[in-house]
């Protein structure tokens, strides 16, 4: 049974901006105040504000179909080029779930297409596979937690080509390492910590 203010108060609708009773307007859940238990918006928009949500979660879905039956792994990375602002976007997770855009060059976008890092949504866009933390899960995982280096047991992510000389953050590029050796490696290449530290290399099994 409503309530007798209820009948011949109104209320505007900030969308549409029709003054329509109060009682065509959705109601919020929770203890509110008598008179403020009302949203602002009439229940006719909302209903249309929430088919256009469902419109684009049902799209979001389509495009993650599309993405996990590997359609845009057919694009080459020969195609991949720059906008008119002159970098291409690169798309990503945090690894708290949260989404992030940022522009790179195009060399940058290619080396991370081509070792595995990320793929391409269209010619303009790449999407990076892993966050920070599935990133070193995976490696770790690939390489059955063994360094690269000595061959005991490792719990760190090393650069093969370190990212201070160009390097990048990519399957081809990192290996899984003990931590002794990832200090001990710094900033060398794989070629000079090889020739610095060849008794690491011939423990290995």
């Amino acid at each position: 049974m409503g309530l007798p203010y209820m009948e011949h108060q109104v209320k505007l609708c900030v969308i549409c901006g029709h003054s329509l009773k109060v009682a065509q307007h959705t109601q919020v859940s929770g203890k509110r105040e008598r008179n403020l238990r009302q949203r602002h918006t009439c229940q006719q928009c909302r209903q249309n504000s929430m088919n256009a949500s469902n419109r684009r979660k049902r799209k979001l879905a389509a495009a993650q179909r599309r993405y996990n039956h590997h359609e845009y792994s057919q694009l080459s990375v020969d195609k991949l080029r720059a906008n008119w602002q002159g970098f291409v976007r690169m798309r990503g997770k945090s690894d708290a779930g949260g989404r992030w855009i940022q522009e790179i060059d195009v060399v940058q976008a290619k080396v991370l297409v081509r070792e595995g890092a990320a793929v391409m949504l269209n010619p303009y866009t790449i999407r990076m596979l892993y966050s920070n933390k599935e990133f070193k899960r995976y490696i770790l995982t690939r390489d059955d937690h063994k360094c690269f280096y000595c061959g005991q047991y490792g719990d760190t992510v090393d650069h093969l080509l370190p990212r201070a000389k160009g390097g990048y953050t990519t399957p081809v590029n990192c290996v899984c390492a003990c931590l002794s050796c990832n200090q001990q490696k710094g900033n060398l290449t794989y070629e000079q910590f090889k020739q610095e530290q060849p008794h690491l290399f011939s423990m290995q099994t």
